[in-house]
């Protein structure tokens, strides 16, 4: 019995040990970013923007073509961790540039695309959207969730595993320069070693015959804390804000704010127990900046289950969307319904003009 008894015990500091070395190698290869970064800007344009015309804007969160209108997700009350093959993946990628193609616009923001993540069979999607929008656009990336190895869901085939994903930019103008500025605010350990690190990009876009710059911010906020970090984020991009339209800029923000809009409040109220997009504060804008969301329609659903728009259980969101500051002209805003087909996600479109 003493032998059996010791044989467990030294087994059972192996395995400790075992699962010791392993957050010790997680640790050590620890994604950790500068505050800012600088973006390589590839295939640049030169065109240049201008005062008198307008422009037009798209925010996409693809969810990485894996969670069209058969997934669930674990997070979110479903089942699946990732997609059920590369073919799947394929398919989501197609819709999505069907979309690109079917609403062309001069600038994309987009967000959860995978630069190479097991969850998405490796696909390059940073190469497969510039590829297919071709040579008249130029784009830069910046990594939103980078880590060797996430262990979730705890399966053998359904873990995240490795994954590098994040913010892509696409402008059929001239760039002038792009940064990822990193977000404030952190898990504590171990948690944080397989999480997202997220940041903005800022991208600053000259416009001719003028020193005044159009500053075009890509963001996806936090999901899934207990509101500190979220608040933090809030509050760095808030004095972004503010410091660049002092300085006389144009300003966009455009992306998944995983949070309702003052205005979107209780049109999509959540269900018990389904995630909650919390209320952006009615007092959150700085002066001279409006939200610019269309009410109309969802932005998002919930991954609880397979998309089904006439089940109860089907939850929609509206968290997608622009800040605007008011020398800018907002001539249009649109949500695309496509049905959820390939991504939790609707594109937003909005089109604009500088205003003198």
């Amino acid at each position: 019995m003493k032998k059996i008894v010791k044989k467990l015990m030294a087994l059972f500091f192996v395995m400790v040990l075992l699962v010791v070395l392993f957050l010790a190698l997680l640790t050590a290869l620890e994604y950790v970013p500068d505050d800012i970064e600088s973006l390589a800007i590839e295939n640049n344009q030169s065109t240049q923007l201008t005062l008198d015309s307008e422009f037009s804007v798209m925010t996409f969160n693809i969810g990485y073509a894996g969670l069209g209108a058969a997934e669930d997700f674990v997070m979110d009350g479903g089942e699946k961790g990732r997609p059920d093959s590369k073919e799947v993946v394929e398919t989501y990628l197609s819709g999505v540039l069907s979309i690109m193609d079917e609403y062309p616009m001069d600038f994309y923001l987009m967000q959860e695309v995978d630069y190479q993540a097991r969850r998405s069979y490796r696909i390059n999607q940073v190469e497969a959207i510039h590829n297919h929008l071709g040579s008249n656009f130029g784009y830069h990336f910046a990594l939103n969730f980078k880590a060797v190895f996430v262990p979730f869901p705890v399966s053998i085939s359904d873990h995240i595993g490795y994954v590098e994903s994040g913010l892509q930019t696409l402008s059929n103008k001239q760039v002038l320069n792009a940064e990822r500025h990193q977000f404030p605010g952190a898990f504590s350990w171990p948690l944080r070693i397989a999480n997202l690190k997220r940041g903005m990009i800022v991208t600053v876009i000259p416009i001719e015959n003028t020193d005044r710059q159009l500053i075009l911010v890509n963001v996806h906020m936090s999901a899934y804390d207990d509101g500190t970090m979220r608040e933090q984020e809030m509050g760095m991009l808030r004095d972004l804000m503010i410091e660049q339209y002092a300085l006389g800029n144009y300003v966009i923000v455009g992306g998944d704010f995983n949070q309702t809009p003052p205005e979107a409040v209780g049109i999509y109220s959540p269900k018990q127990d389904y995630y909650i997009a919390h209320p952006i504060p009615e007092d959150y804008l700085p002066e001279g900046f409006s939200f610019q969301f269309d009410l109309t329609k969802p932005s998002c659903r919930l991954l609880n289950q397979p998309y089904d728009p006439i089940d109860s259980n089907t939850q929609y969101y509206i968290i997608d969307g622009f800040i605007v500051s008011d020398n800018i002209s907002v001539e249009m805003i649109e949500t695309i319904d496509h049905g959820f087909a390939y991504s939790d996600h609707n594109p937003v479109i909005m089109t604009v003009r500088l205003k003198p």
